[in-house]
């Protein structure tokens, strides 16, 4: 039998428990009841196997929200810790994302971190430079699965097809580990930090954001993404986002 090492997160512990078992888990019992799990639960909300480099992330999805939503920061996170100041995110979490970036480095991941933090507070500024650069680190394959009522088993899509550009000139989506772990915004207490994993444009405070697409492009509104909520589930449905490492 072949065994392979996988971690499994509880978040509300302080440590990592390091488990030696099967690449799939059965269903986990919470409160009692069988979970439509995938990989992930409430109760463990992140999974890291380092022998096939992916991370799987538990959560739960508002297409409708996030397609809703308006003002500064609309449609520009796509996964979010739920205990942070990110707004309106496609997908909320209770995985901190602090945990999750060190989750990715645990499969092998690189961070960049050269995005600087003008990109964003230099957004309204037309002489600066810093919003048009992008973010750089290990490439990776982003999926999201939930179950689909309408079927048996589970639904599996890659993110890009189901986050669709309103802007079809737009280059395709490029995942990217930027890192952004050492922001002096998470040395302060917790909840006073924004909380992103996933962004649909360069960022320098998600975790993974989105290398063909810039801050000066989201300002600009020269590409802006939506939930293709025809082909997603309801808000409030579980789902299991999942990050393969490429390169």
């Amino acid at each position: 039998m072949i065994l392979r090492t996988v971690l499994l997160v509880t978040v509300g512990a302080a440590a990592l428990t390091v488990l030696f078992g099967p690449d799939r888990l059965g269903p986990a019992r919470v409160g009692g009841s069988v979970q439509a799990v995938f990989e992930v639960s409430p109760a463990t909300p992140l999974r890291v196997s380092a022998d096939t480099r992916h991370v799987s992330v538990y959560g739960v999805m508002y297409p409708g929200r996030f397609n809703r939503a308006d003002g500064d920061q609309a449609q520009f996170h796509v996964l979010a810790w739920q205990g942070g100041r990110a707004p309106d995110a496609l997908i909320e979490t209770p995985v901190d994302d602090l945990v999750f970036h060190d989750a990715l480095l645990a499969i092998g991941a690189r961070p960049g971190n050269a995005l600087p933090s003008e990109a964003w507070t230099h957004r309204h500024r037309p002489v600066s430079a810093a919003p048009h650069r992008t973010v750089s680190g290990s490439r990776l394959a982003v999926s999201v699965t939930w179950r689909d009522t309408g079927r048996s088993g589970l639904h599996t899509v890659p993110l890009d097809a189901i986050l669709r550009e309103v802007t079809p000139a737009a280059a395709p989506a490029a995942w990217t580990f930027g890192g952004n772990r050492d922001r002096w915004w998470n040395r302060l207490p917790a909840g006073a930090r924004p909380g992103c994993l996933l962004c649909t444009y360069s960022c320098p405070s998600g975790k993974v954001s989105n290398r063909s697409a810039s801050i000066a492009d989201y300002v600009a509104r020269t590409v802006r993404f939506r939930a293709d909520a025809a082909r997603l589930p309801p808000d409030g449905t579980p789902v299991r986002v999942r990050f393969d490492l490429l390169a």
